[in-house]
């Protein structure tokens, strides 16, 4: 199987570090320091028992080289996938499958379903409908990821715990070949995959913690197992989880996990940074259309009133805008 990972971050540098040890041939397209360094020195990862393990696999910032692909995970964010759609093209064929492993609601989401979804775009998610019109939708396996990883810098990585992937086929009633073939290459790299016939329910259990805890995190500065912890932001991330609960259930999707299940896997995970505060402190755009704008988009087509997620909102695009003036002054 040749496969090839979009994104050198913490996801993309995982599944490159654990898949090149498959019998698969994998390459990783990287850009800027992160493919100097992996060049280099290849993937720096700290395991979660703290074992310090080099992995080397091909890497290139030349989509052109390697072709079609019989697999491609795009491993960005959200609001970066537009950028790489003139390197997705160079890497498909009639037969390639694209895994967006992202946060948040996923652009495909409506696709397939009844009303009030109806295959009707995302604004938040996919403003034009660029995607929705460029990726072929019955080639995309969808995927969720619940493993905690951190960046450390270009090339290294931190992973904090767990090994779950979850994949299922978009597409209602489609053949299960690839999510099996998917979920066989993920069991020989160590981690722990499992197929879906729902993978929107898994990609809300995903959600749930993502916005309960992200957008906090960066207002607050707090890592994940203090805000999950105290009472005052655990009240205010359960009011927002029940919030998007009573979204998903308008959608049809039934939750197998308590919202208080739920948090309490979060604050298992411990001392781990999230995603948002990382890339808040970095400098970088956050992912708050997906995680939590996508929402609120869904919550007006069914009706649903969702304060709470309105107001963390507006409290978040603030500090983001005050973070960017203050940064542009200091510059």
């Amino acid at each position: 199987m040749k496969i090839t990972i979009i994104g050198a971050g913490a996801i993309g540098n995982l599944l490159a570090a654990r898949l090149c040890a498959t019998g698969a041939e994998v390459s990783l397209l990287a850009r800027g320091a992160a493919l100097e360094e992996i060049r280099r020195n290849g993937i720096t990862m700290i395991n979660p028992l703290g074992r310090l393990v080099q992995a080397h696999p091909h890497v290139t910032d030349d989509a052109h080289e390697l072709g079609p692909q019989d697999v491609v995970f795009l491993c960005v964010k959200a609001h970066a996938l537009r950028s790489l759609l003139d390197n997705l093209a160079l890497l498909s064929g009639p037969q390639t499958v694209v895994v967006p492993m992202i946060n948040g609601i996923p652009w495909w989401y409506p696709h397939a379903q009844p009303a009030p979804l109806a295959d009707q775009p995302l604004d938040s998610v996919d403003p034009g409908a660029v995607l929705w019109n460029t990726i072929p939708r019955e080639r995309i396996i969808g995927a969720t990821t619940f493993v905690a990883v951190e960046n450390e810098g270009p090339g290294r990585i931190r992973h904090v715990s767990d090994q779950r992937f979850v994949f299922g086929d978009i597409n209602p009633g489609a053949p299960m070949e690839m999510v099996k073939k998917l979920v066989d290459l993920f069991g020989q790299a160590a981690f722990q995959p499992r197929a879906t016939d729902d993978i929107r329910e898994a990609v809300w259990v995903k959600l749930w913690g993502n916005l309960g805890f992200n957008p906090l995190s960066a207002l607050t500065g707090a890592i994940l197992g203090p805000l999950c912890l105290d009472p005052g932001t655990r009240g205010v991330g359960r009011t927002m989880m029940i919030e998007a609960k009573a979204v998903a259930e308008k959608l049809g999707i039934t939750f197998a996990t308590s919202v208080d299940e739920r948090i309490e896997m979060a604050a298992a995970i411990g001392n781990f940074k999230t995603s948002m505060l990382q890339d808040f402190e970095a400098g970088r755009r956050l992912e708050t259309a997906a995680i939590v704008g996508a929402v609120i988009e869904l919550a007006e087509r069914t009706g649903v009133e969702v304060p709470t997620l309105r107001t963390i909102l507006a409290l978040i695009e603030m500090r983001v805008r005050c973070r960017d003036d203050a940064l542009q002054s200091a510059s």
